[in-house]
């Protein structure tokens, strides 16, 4: 028994944890302290606890009334996991980033996103796996960890040109980079699970469109980086 649960815990860390050493290695001009990178890593993960609270509050808000079955959908499926789970992760991840003198380079911000946003994937991902076995693990391993990864990246990016707009006193261009580290990677998580719940087949066009077009983000801003 103990060692069918370890495998299964292995299961559901291991697709997390590649994605976070590819990341890692294309940071190349300055490597982040390992202290400060699974300091995020674990803040992600504690993440879960107020993220279930929340949404358990907004279900049970959402359910008092009597939406139409569409409605129901918007508001269960993207409002609540897109703008709930994101929300948490860019407190988080500002919280602990932006006064960091280690958050110097324009990719610092999306290793640092993808960091939280494992660590949260990596909890939830051992929850589903032990809950509904290995054939879960493979299913969430191709979608949802790299989802959750791809949210990460793109909070990120828009947290560095933040940073970048700060340091050059250019307040508007840093307030609108801020809002978007939130509201861009909540609804593209909203359009996800909202897609995935009702509408199958667009989302595996949609995922395929997220993965291309994070990618080319990826490999440019690794490309481009520089100090801040």
């Amino acid at each position: 028994m103990l060692g069918s649960v370890s495998f299964l815990v292995a299961a559901a860390l291991l697709p997390p944890l590649i994605l976070l050493a590819v990341v890692y290695r294309m940071d190349r001009l300055e490597k982040e302290p390992a202290r400060l990178l699974w300091s995020l890593f674990f803040r992600g993960l504690l993440g879960m606890f107020p993220i279930l609270l929340l949404e358990l509050v907004a279900d049970q808000f959402i359910d008092f009334f009597p939406w139409d079955p569409m409605t129901y959908l918007f508001l269960a499926y993207f409002v609540v996991p897109g703008f709930i789970e994101e929300g948490v992760k860019n407190r988080v991840l500002r919280k602990r980033t932006w006064y960091d003198p280690n958050f110097n380079y324009r990719f610092d911000g999306i290793v640092y996103g993808v960091f939280v946003s494992l660590g949260f994937a990596g909890v939830e991902n051992v929850l589903y796996v032990l809950n509904a076995g290995f054939g879960t693990a493979v299913v969430r391993a191709i979608f949802s960890i790299p989802g959750h990864a791809m949210f990460g990246v793109v909070m990120g990016f828009y947290l560095s040109r933040a940073k970048w707009a700060e340091k050059y006193g250019q307040r508007h261009r840093m307030r609108a980079a801020l809002r978007r580290s939130f509201f861009v990677p909540a609804v593209l998580h909203g359009l996800y699970d909202f897609l995935l719940m009702g509408f199958e087949t667009v989302f595996y066009f949609y995922f395929a469109g997220l993965v291309i077009g994070v990618i080319r983000l990826l490999r440019k801003s690794a490309r481009e980086d520089g100090p801040i």
